[in-house]
C-alpha cells in the first residue's frame, strides 16, 4: 500500500517470530492484490479501468463497505472517490510544476465525479459511475493493519506491534508495559491495545513549491487546510485511519459534531500553530495515553 511495514515482538523466540513474519508478509501479499493502486492487476485498478467488478474478493467488499459507512457517517468527509481529484492535481502539476493550484474550472468539472452515493455494492458486484475512480488509500493501510494483527492473535501471540502506516498493538509489552509511538514535539503514545492512525497534509505534497497535499476535500476539490496533524485512537485500524483523513478536512466544530457517531474513539488534532486540541468519545478502554 505504498508504506514501510514494522513488526515488532516482545516475548517470542526467534523461530516463532520469523513464522509469524512470514504469515505476515503473505496476508499483506494476498491483501493488496485486492486493494492496492499500485499493482496494475489488483482488484482495485481493475475496478477503476472496467468501472464494474463482478465476484470481489470478501476484503474488497468489507474494505469498500467500511468505506461507504464512514462517508455516510462523516457526511462526505470522508469518500473513496476522490482518486479524481488526486489524477487531475498529479497531471496539472506534471504539465506545469511551477504553476499555482489548478484553475477553478478543472476543479469543478472534476468534482462531478466525486460523489461516494454512486457507488453500488451489490450482492456479487461493484459498480462505479462511469467517470469515477477510487481509492482505498485512506483506509487500506489501517485495514490491512487490522488483518495481519488478528492473524499474529490467532497464531496466539500477545505482545505485538504492527507498523504497515499505522499502529495497532496486539496487548502490550510482556509484562504489562505499553508499547511507545514517537511524535515530533510532544511526548510519545503509550498503547497497549487498540490502533493509532495520522494524517498530516506534509506526508506527500505536490508541486514543485508544495502548493497542495494529497489530502482533499471533498466539498471544495482542494487540499484541506484546518489542521496541521489529526491523529485518531480506535479499537480498529481501519476505522482510525478512515477517521484521520475524515476530521483533517473538518472543522473543529465538524469535529465536534461528529465525535459522538463514533463511539471509543481519541481525537488529538494540531492546528498549524502547534497546538493541540483532544476530543474523547466514551466508551474509551483506557489502552493509550
Amino acid at each position: 500500500m505504498g508504506a514501510d511495514a514494522t513488526i515488532l515482538f516482545n516475548g517470542v523466540e526467534s523461530n516463532a517470530a520469523r513464522s509469524a513474519i512470514a504469515a505476515a508478509a503473505a496476508e499483506i501479499d494476498r491483501l493488496e492484490d485486492a486493494l492496492s493502486l499500485f499493482r496494475a492487476d489488483s482488484e482495485l485498478r481493475c475496478l477503476n479501468r472496467d468501472k464494474v467488478l463482478h465476484s470481489p474478493s470478501g476484503d474488497m467488499r468489507r474494505a469498500l463497505a467500511l468505506a461507504l459507512d464512514i462517508a455516510g457517517r462523516s457526511g462526505g468527509l470522508f469518500d473513496p472517490t476522490v482518486q479524481a481529484l488526486w489524477e487531475a492535481h498529479v497531471d496539472w502539476f506534471a504539465a506545469t510544476p511551477d504553476a499555482g493550484l489548478p484553475p477553478d474550472g478543472i476543479i469543478a468539472k472534476t468534482r462531478a465525479a466525486v460523489d461516494w452515493r454512486r457507488i453500488l455494492l451489490e450482492p456479487d458486484t461493484i459498480r462505479t459511475g462511469a467517470d469515477q475512480r477510487l481509492t482505498l488509500n485512506g483506509l487500506g493501510q489501517g485495514y490491512v493493519t487490522d488483518r495481519v494483527a488478528d492473524l499474529l492473535y490467532s497464531q496466539g501471540l500477545r505482545h505485538v506491534l504492527v507498523d504497515l502506516g499505522e499502529q495497532r498493538a496486539v496487548g502490550p509489552r510482556q509484562g504489562g508495559a505499553p508499547w511507545l509511538v514517537a511524535r515530533a514535539n510532544s511526548a510519545p503514545f503509550a498503547l497497549t491495545g487498540g490502533a493509532l492512525a495520522t494524517s498530516e497534509g506534509s506526508g506527500c505534497v505536490l508541486g514543485a513549491s508544495g502548493a497542495a497535499h494529497h489530502i482533499f476535500d471533498p466539498r471544495s476539490g482542494r487540499s484541506a487546510a484546518h489542521w496541521k496533524k489529526i491523529t485518531v485512537h480506535h479499537r480498529s485500524a481501519a476505522v482510525a485511519d478512515a477517521l484521520s483523513t475524515a476530521l483533517y478536512i473538518a472543522s473543529s466544530d465538524e469535529i465536534e459534531a461528529l465525535v459522538p457517531r463514533f463511539a471509543g474513539t481519541v481525537i488529538w488534532a494540531t492546528d498549524h500553530d502547534g497546538r493541540e486540541l483532544r476530543w474523547i468519545s466514551p466508551p474509551v478502554d483506557g489502552t493509550v495515553d
